[in-house]
């Protein structure tokens, strides 16, 4: 599977004129992975088809949230972006420029792992973005590794800028470090790196884990007893609980978000945006491919479920150690950005500590907001100017 246009031209030839629209087109894909997983995709472009893109934009979401969080940075960065640098006049090869919000599997739009499938660890999120890049040609895992930072050569644009959210942060570092040759830089929000855990609690985690995933399968795969082939799509979304109506499931989302640690919140567009791509009419199957909630003809007096993958919210059956996450950190070599929110979500001492030494982000600054600071109205416009102003000082 790929995505038209993707891809920047290693042909010889001159390039064709760079033409960019004065609106942003906005579309739906999605790519079937190797096993099978569907992973729904957002996607925002200010060029024509047949134009290459000169800058690619990855985001990746936090947990049980999906692309819909970026609905607004995006096309808001997509306009700041192509305005260019006020210090460079020379700025028509940068305009061109697509952005793609992925669904992590179980989220959003995309489909869910098998009952038998593999855990969904931090890493197995990192492998589906490898995924992503091998099917649009962003990338091949085949290739040698290279750990040289992005620069401003033709070469560095070619590669990627992945901005990651909360869980998406973590996900972020992971593929930088691990397949360095993709990234010309990292922004971070709400999100240092993977969540890191005391390895002497290691059998602890196991044991909760192991706990709950036996009594929750119990309840969801009553039919084959937590294995085998059945959909776990449908099997989850059936048993999901029912709302009376699409107001009543953004209520429970702000009422998460108030829920947290902290003093964090989340607004009602936020919320809005995330539920309606997360949610499902509540059928008697809750058939993930009935009229969704963001159809205009959808009548918001029907009763929806969450078709999120329940197994989301089970314990971690493993986490990475501190030294684990210091490892990711030495391997990063490209520019980070670093946002935090100041009603953001409690980060310790000793990772705030980590993050600053050992990382060592080229740019970290706390602005106003909350965990959700680059989804809420009020403050993605602050967000949006420091990643133009990080992005333009480092030429990516």
């Amino acid at each position: 599977a790929t995505l038209s246009s993707s891809s920047s031209s290693s042909s010889s030839t001159p390039e064709p004129p760079i033409v960019v629209m004065t609106e942003i087109r906005t579309f739906e894909t999605s790519i079937t992975c190797s096993d099978g997983v569907r992973l729904a995709m957002k996607c925002w472009r200010n060029f024509d088809d047949g134009v290459p893109s000169r800058r690619k934009i990855l985001c990746l979401h936090g947990w049980l949230d999906n692309a819909a969080s970026f609905d607004r940075l995006a096309p808001l960065l997509l306009r700041s972006l192509s305005r260019g640098s006020d210090d460079d006049d020379d700025h028509d090869d940068d305009d061109a420029t697509e952005i793609i919000a992925l669904d992590f599997p179980g989220h959003g739009l995309s489909g869910h792992k098998s009952p038998d499938g593999p855990p969904q660890l931090l890493a197995e999120y990192a492998y589906y973005v490898v995924e992503f890049f091998d099917a649009v040609g962003w990338g091949s895992p085949f290739e040698e590794s290279t750990t040289s930072t992005a620069g401003t050569s033709t070469a560095a644009r070619d590669k990627v800028i992945v901005i990651g959210h909360s869980m998406g942060a973590g996900v972020a570092v992971v593929l930088g470090a691990s397949f360095p040759e993709w990234c010309a830089s990292l922004v971070l929000l709400e999100g240092a790196g993977p969540l890191a855990r005391n390895a002497d609690d290691a059998p602890r985690h196991v044991r909760a884990a192991c706990r709950r995933r036996i009594r929750s399968n119990r309840l969801l795969f009553p039919d084959d007893g937590g294995g085998g082939a059945s959909s776990s799509s449908s099997a989850s979304s059936s048993r999901a609980k029912i709302y009376e109506n699409v107001d009543a499931a953004i209520e429970a989302r702000l009422d998460t978000a108030r829920r947290m640690p902290g003093d964090q919140y989340l607004s009602a567009e936020a919320a809005r945006d995330m539920v309606l791509r997360a949610t499902v009419p509540a059928t008697p199957t809750t058939d993930p491919s009935s009229s969704s909630p963001t159809d205009p003809s959808f009548d918001p007096s029907t009763p929806v479920a969450f078709r999120h993958d329940p197994r989301l919210q089970w314990p971690s059956l493993q986490y990475y150690t501190r030294e684990q996450v210091e490892s990711f950190y030495r391997r990063v070599a490209h520019p980070v950005c670093l946002l935090t929110a100041e009603d953001g979500w409690p980060v310790d001492a000793r990772a705030e500590e980590a993050a600053r030494e050992v990382l060592r982000p080229d740019c970290a600054e706390r602005l106003k907001g909350s965990h959700h600071f680059h989804a809420d109205p009020d403050t993605v416009g602050e967000v949006v100017e420091r990643v133009r102003k990080f992005l333009g000082e480092w030429g990516v």
